[in-house]
Formats: C-alpha cells, structure tokens, sequence
C-alpha cells in the first residue's frame, strides 16, 4: 500500500469518526491524484482495490473488530477478487465509493464495493472475499462472531458470488 497519506486518513477516521455496524455501508466522496493515475491517464486499476481496503480498514475499525483481532493474534487477509471495469475516472476527478459487507461464508466475508462517478454512473463495482487468519490458518466465521462479540450477517449470498466461487473451484483444480 503506498498511499500512507489516505492510510493516516482512513485510520484517523476509524478512531474519531462514530462507530459503524459491520452490516453498515462505508460511502465516500474522493478524488482521482496524480499518484492514482496511469500511462493512460486514468486511473490505475490497481487503485481501486487499494481504496477498497482502506475502506475495509476504516469499517473494521469503526466497528470496533480489528484492535481485539490484533490482540488475539489475527490478521486480516485477502483472498480473492471479482471485478468489473466499465468506466475510467480521470485525473482530479471526483467520485464516490462505496463499501459494505455483503455475506458470510464459514470462513470468508464477502464485502462489495461499487465506484461512481459525477454522473452516479457505475465506474468499477465488484467483490471481494477476506478472512482472518491465525497460527492454525483461518478463522471460522462463527469464533470471530464469539470472540469479538459481534453478530454476523445473515443475508443470503448473491447469485453472483456464488458463480465466482464455482469458477475459482475450476481454477484451483477443485471442481
């Protein structure tokens, strides 16, 4: 992550803004730098996602999950991502991001993640699925939900995040 002055931001938020459930959507309003754009002077795919875990940040943190997590000896990882390029933002572009968590699985969280532009027209829209992990490997949603003391969601798993990990069993070899 090389974007320590959005980094700062977002952790600074996570202190002083007001707590969020996990069930809340994150949404903000940003814009496009010089540092997120790329040869084609737009900006860098790659930027997205790393908006989108800053996003991530900011929500666990205001959700009160990540210090107790760190305190019990889990990391956040990420383990996949599906996304959908439709549109380019321009440098010093405004648009709006937003972030939620989606469904759970035994041991992934799915959060979705959708950019728009001035216009509310869908830019980038996607998903990705992260866990915690520990000494022993991951941590099974339900321990999370006990030992944090939060309530998991319980909404169903979108159609298409059930596609997408049929189509990563095939790719893993597991299908």
């Amino acid at each position: 992550m090389n974007l320590y002055i959005r980094l700062l931001l977002a952790v600074l938020r996570g202190f002083f803004k007001p707590p969020m459930a996990l069930t809340d959507t994150l949404q903000r309003t940003l814009r496009v730098w010089p540092n997120d754009i790329d040869i084609n002077k737009h900006m860098n795919n790659g930027r997205y996602m790393t908006i989108a875990d800053l996003f991530m940040l900011e929500l666990c943190l205001r959700a009160k999950i990540l210090i107790p997590a760190f305190k019990l000896g889990w990391k956040p990882m990420l383990g996949g991502n599906l996304v959908v390029y439709k549109k380019q933002l321009s440098m010093f572009e405004q648009y709006t991001a937003e972030f939620s968590i989606c469904c759970l699985d035994e041991n992934w969280t799915y959060f979705q993640y959708t950019f728009f532009n001035r216009a509310g027209e869908v830019v980038v829209t996607g998903y990705s699925k992260g866990a915690w992990v520990g000494r022993k490997g991951l941590v099974a949603n339900a321990v999370i939900a006990e030992k944090l003391k939060v309530e998991p969601t319980t909404a169903p798993m979108p159609e298409a995040i059930r596609k997408w990990l049929e189509a990563e069993a095939h790719v893993l070899g597991k299908a």
